[in-house]
C-alpha cells in the first residue's frame, strides 16, 4: 500500500529532480486518465437509465474541465505550501484553506461552464443550477488537491531527512575510521624508531638501510591517508616494506610464511589492516625469544568473503586473559575498524592456537573496485 501511494504521489507531483517533460507526460497522463474514469462514469450512469447520449460531448467535456483543473491545481498547491497545515500553524491556516477552497471552486465553475455550453449547449443547466451541482464537487477537489500536495511535500521531507541522517552517519563512520588509521601511525613509528635504535651502535650499516625502508613506508603511509579500502596486493607489498625492515633488525630470528589465494588479490581490504597484526606477533611471539619466531600471514577466498589470517608460534596468552589485554592497541584497533566498516558481516577472532601459538583471524565480505570486479571470475 506504502508503495502504491507512493507511486500516486509520484505521478501526481512528481520529484523536483524529475525531467520536467517527463514530469509533464505523468501529469497529462493522470489528468486523462481521471478524465476517461469520469466520462465512462457518466456514460454509465445513462446507459442505466436508458437514457441515448452522444459520447463525444461528454468524452470532451470532462477532458476540458479536468485539464481546466490541472491549471488550477499547479496555483492550489502553490497557495497549499504558502500556508502549510504543519503542527502549530494549522488553525491559523485552515480558514485561508476554507477561503481558497471557496474561491478554487467558483473560479472552477466559472472557467467550465462556458466550456459546457459551448460543448453541449442542450444538455447544459442554467448557470444557478450549474453551479449547485458542481460548486460541492469543485470544493471537495480542492482539500484533496491540497492534501495530494501536503502527502508529497511530506514524503519529501521525510526523504531528504532519511538523507541527511545517511550523509550525517557516514561522515561520523569515516572520521572514526580516520580516528582509528591516525592512532596507528605515531604507534607503529614509535616501535620502528625503538627498532632503529636497537641497531645504531651495534650494526650501523643495517640502521641505515632501516631509516631508508622506513622513511619509504611512512611516505606510502601517508599517501594512503585518504582511502579507506584498497587492494588485498597493495596491502601486502606496504607489509613486506615493513616485513623487509624487521628482516634486518632480527636477521635470522624472524622466519616470515606467506600463502596468499590469487583469487584474493584484488579484493578490498582495510588500509593498513595487516601491519598492526603482524607487528603484535612479531613483538611476542619473535623479539621475547632468543631464538626468534615464525610469523604466517594468510589469505583465502570462503565463497562470498574473504578471510585474513596471521598466526605465530609464541607463547600465546594465558588462561582466560583477553586477547586485547596482553596484545595492545593492534587488535583493539584491527576489530573497531571492520565493526565500522562492515558492521555485522564480518567477523574476528583472536585466541591461542591448540598446538602452541597465537592467531587473529579476520572474515570480511568479499568485493572488490570498480575495474577490478573481473578478477573474482578470473581467479576462480
Amino acid at each position: 500500500m506504502k508503495n502504491l501511494i507512493q507511486g500516486i504521489l509520484r505521478l501526481l507531483v512528481g520529484p523536483e529532480t524529475e525531467r520536467p517533460w517527463r514530469k509533464l507526460v505523468l501529469q497529462i497522463g493522470v489528468w486523462t486518465l481521471l478524465a476517461a474514469v469520469t466520462a465512462g462514469d457518466s456514460m454509465l450512469t445513462l446507459l442505466a437509465h436508458k437514457r441515448s447520449f452522444a459520447w463525444q460531448p461528454i468524452v470532451l467535456s470532462n477532458l476540458t474541465n479536468w485539464y481546466l483543473w490541472a491549471l488550477e491545481s499547479v496555483l492550489i498547491l502553490r497557495f497549499a505550501r504558502r500556508f502549510p497545515l504543519d503542527q502549530g500553524r494549522w488553525r491559523r491556516h485552515v480558514g485561508w484553506h476554507a477561503l481558497g477552497a471557496v474561491v478554487a471552486a467558483c473560479l472552477m465553475n466559472m472557467t467550465g461552464y462556458p466550456v459546457d455550453r459551448w460543448i453541449a449547449p442542450t444538455t447544459t443547466p442554467r448557470l444557478d443550477l450549474y453551479f449547485a451541482t458542481h460548486f460541492g464537487f469543485n470544493f471537495i477537489l480542492y482539500w484533496l488537491t491540497a492534501v495530494i500536495g501536503y502527502a508529497f511535500e511530506y514524503q519529501r521531507r521525510y526523504r531528504e531527512r532519511e538523507l541527511a541522517a545517511a550523509r550525517l552517519a557516514s561522515s561520523l563512520s569515516q572520521a572514526q575510521l580516520q580516528v582509528l588509521r591516525m592512532q596507528l601511525h605515531p604507534h607503529f613509528l614509535f616501535n620502528a624508531l625503538n627498532a632503529v635504535s636497537a641497531l645504531v651502535h651495534r650494526d650501523p650499516d643495517a640502521a641505515d638501510r632501516m631509516i631508508a625502508r622506513l622513511g619509504e613506508l611512512l611516505r606510502a603511509s601517508i599517501d594512503g591517508d585518504a582511502t579507506q579500502e584498497v587492494p588485498l596486493r597493495q596491502e601486502l607489498e606496504f607489509l613486506r616494506s615493513y616485513l623487509e625492515i624487521m628482516q634486518v633488525r632480527f636477521q635470522d630470528r624472524l622466519l616470515v610464511d606467506l600463502e596468499i589465494d590469487p583469487r584474493a588479490l584484488e579484493a578490498q581490504v582495510p588500509n593498513l589492516i595487516l601491519q598492526p597484526l603482524v607487528e603484535n606477533a612479531i613483538r611476542h611471539a619473535v623479539s621475547v625469544r632468543a631464538e626468534g619466531g615464525r610469523v604466517a600471514i594468510s589469505a583465502r577466498v570462503l565463497g562470498d568473503q574473504l578471510e585474513l589470517a596471521v598466526r605465530d608460534d609464541g607463547p600465546g596468552l594465558g588462561d582466560g586473559a583477553p586477547a586485547e589485554s596482553g596484545r595492545g592497541l593492534g587488535l583493539a584497533n584491527t576489530r573497531a575498524r571492520l565493526e565500522s566498516l562492515y558492521g555485522a558481516m564480518q567477523r574476528f577472532v583472536a585466541r591461542n592456537r591448540p598446538g602452541g601459538g597465537f592467531e587473529v583471524l579476520l572474515l570480511s565480505p568479499l568485493h572488490f573496485a570498480s575495474g577490478a570486479a573481473g578478477s573474482k571470475g578470473a581467479g576462480g
